[in-house]
């Protein structure tokens, strides 16, 4: 059953339904105009936009000398941007007392795999070279990512399992190529992402067919998982994505990966970015910080 919150607002703040012919230039900047508009935006005490090797990135900065979180927004590898989920960094950054480097790859279809994942590695080395003048502690650094952000953070950590410290995954595609009951049950209307527009997503970020089943695409299907570093896996009762979520929480649990997974009953996609309309968001930002707290007092010891 969909939580009340869940079938009063338009829950899906991640993906813009409806596949074929589409005017993404149309789309994109509409997002953008949307957010922007949003009247809920935190102060964060030091905000910059900076370009790292040539992909835009954006840094909050509550106080210095914090860990660092590598965020991937989501969007479907083709909507949104740095501006569409400045709102949210911002309330991120604040509630985890934690520097966030948000990550502005480019975006697909013009720029299909592997060019965002190349982004997000790039955008991750250049932190670490500059950490001491952006004044944040680079000896901690973690990644956390959303839909198809979270499927670049976990791209990263098959790729490199010695990139990141921790993973956050939330609601994440993992597998270009799942048969899962929520994909085939959880398509749902309220929020207008159903099956079909994940299968074009897929289409517009790896046109072909034959590289789908690599691991750092589909990081569900990589062979041995062991090595990858912990992680927090937060998925969504009524979303298509919410099997394959799970299913790699698992593989990394039985693996021997330290691994929490964490379901929001009654949500659909999309809820995780809109704290200030959904309770589940603000309960997965408080379960994030909290992880995010014992990461760091853990390495302390």
């Amino acid at each position: 059953m969909l939580y009340p919150q869940a079938r009063t607002e338009v829950a899906d703040a991640d993906v813009d339904a409806g596949a074929g012919v589409r005017d993404l230039a149309a789309e994109r900047l509409a997002d953008r105009e949307a957010a922007l508009a949003e009247t809920i935006r935190i102060d964060v005490a030091h905000v910059a936009d900076l370009d790292a090797d040539g992909v835009h990135v954006r840094l909050y900065r509550p106080e210095e000398d914090t860990p660092v979180l590598l965020y991937v927004h989501g969007g479907g590898w083709v909507f949104h941007d740095l501006d569409t989920h400045d709102a949210f960094c911002r309330y991120l950054a604040n509630a985890t007392g934690w520097s966030l480097l948000a990550v502005g790859y480019r975006l697909a279809p013009e720029h299909p795999y592997p060019a965002p994942l190349d982004d997000v590695a790039t955008a991750l080395t250049w932190l670490r070279a500059h950490g001491d003048e952006l004044e944040v502690d680079t000896t901690l650094v973690a990644g956390i990512g959303d839909s198809s952000g979270a499927n670049l953070i976990a791209g990263l950590c098959v790729r490199d399992p010695g990139a990141l410290a921790y993973q956050v995954l939330v609601y994440p595609v993992l597998d270009a190529l799942a048969d899962t009951e929520s994909r085939r049950t959880e398509s749902v209307a309220e929020n207008g992402f159903v099956a079909a527009d994940i299968d074009w997503y897929w289409d517009q970020y790896v046109p072909s067919a034959q590289v789908r089943a690599e691991p750092e695409v589909s990081p569900l299907r990589a062979v041995d998982v062991s090595g990858l570093p912990p992680a927090l896996v937060i998925t969504a009762e009524h979303d298509l994505l919410r099997d394959e979520g799970e299913a790699y929480a698992a593989r990394l649990a039985d693996a021997g990966v330290s691994t929490v997974a964490w379901r929001a009953l009654g949500m659909t996609h999309g809820f995780w970015r809109r704290p200030w309309e959904f309770d589940a968001s603000r309960s997965a930002v408080r379960l994030v910080a909290g992880t995010l707290r014992d990461l760091a007092a853990s390495l302390r010891d």
